[in-house]
């Protein structure tokens, strides 16, 4: 078993294949979760049971790096609201409004407004194909977030759960591309680090929801949802990518997040019984080749 796990650690492709795999796992958590445990309940929990286990693991790392982190510190705590805390509550806000098929390509919008975001944070240089695999991409959202109907957009009827969804994806990108200039320590102390953080902003949550519905309990149902969002996309997903950066470089890593809309969409087709309707296969063909043009001759951002 050793051998075997050994292995599996020093294959990027195995690794990044089962990152994306548990992103796309937490779409179908997200659609469970409604009715189960609210939205302000399972971000911070998920933390908690996160940040608990990885400081007792890696917390050392991050006091022996403390020097280098401190001058970064209201930056961090940023990053970690914008890619952790506010881009969970709003990823779980948008599941009760919204499908996980839609989630999960609009999610896969995510390379494409780092691009935007890099270009206009860092001058980073973007050529003719890129800009046509962006503009690609954004009427593959577009057309997933009108439901296939151009008459939405006329009569301003858009899902507000992709629309959250959406600013969520926003949100992400830009802690994306902080990662650009982040502290230089290891990885898995800077994510321990941005973990603990994570929790911290997000526990006030709990206030929040005992002033709107007062005393409410998380089903057992919610229990086991939150467990598994704590091991698998929070946890495993995130050690699993960074090893894979380590091994094989941002570049290729960058390329395999972009089946999360692939998986995302066959898991909620079979394990939830929802439409996959012409649209969404015309909207997640649009975005997956806007992503591979996009990509041409860029160089992505560490992840």
């Amino acid at each position: 078993m050793k051998i075997i796990i050994n292995k599996f650690y020093n294959m990027p492709s195995l690794l990044l294949i089962s990152t994306a795999l548990c992103w796309a796992f937490n779409t179908i958590f997200g659609q469970l979760a409604v009715g189960e445990i609210s939205p302000l309940q399972i971000v911070p929990l998920r933390w908690i049971f996160v940040s608990i286990f990885l400081w007792i693991t890696f917390g050392n790392q991050v006091k022996s790096n403390w020097n280098l982190i401190k001058p970064h510190i209201l930056k961090i705590i940023f990053m970690a609201f914008m890619g952790f805390s506010g881009f969970n509550i709003l990823f779980y806000t948008a599941s009760h409004e919204t499908t996980a098929i839609n989630i999960g390509i609009i999610q896969g919008a995510v390379p494409i407004f780092v691009i935007i975001g890099a270009y206009i944070a860092y001058g980073t240089k973007v050529n003719l194909i890129q800009s046509i695999g962006v503009t690609i991409s954004l009427v593959g959202v577009i057309i997933v977030t009108l439901s296939g109907d151009i008459n939405s957009l006329l009569d301003l009827e858009v899902n507000r759960g992709d629309l959250v969804m959406l600013f969520a994806c926003f949100m992400y990108s830009y802690y994306t591309i902080a990662l650009k200039s982040r502290v230089q320590i290891s990885g898995i102390a800077f994510f321990t680090l941005m973990s603990v953080i994570a929790m911290f902003i997000a526990l006030p949550l709990l206030i929040v929801e005992f002033v709107i519905s007062g005393i409410t309990y998380p089903t057992t149902e919610g229990w086991i949802i939150t467990f598994l969002v704590a091991i698998f996309p929070s946890c495993l997903a995130q050690i699993f990518y960074l090893r894979a950066v380590d091994l094989a470089g941002p570049g290729k890593a960058g390329v395999y997040t972009n089946i999360v809309p692939i998986f995302s969409s066959f898991l909620a087709i079979f394990l939830l019984n929802q439409s996959f309707e012409i649209y969404h296969g015309l909207s997640l063909l649009l975005v997956l080749i806007g992503i591979w043009l996009a990509q041409k001759e860029t160089k992505s951002l560490p992840s």
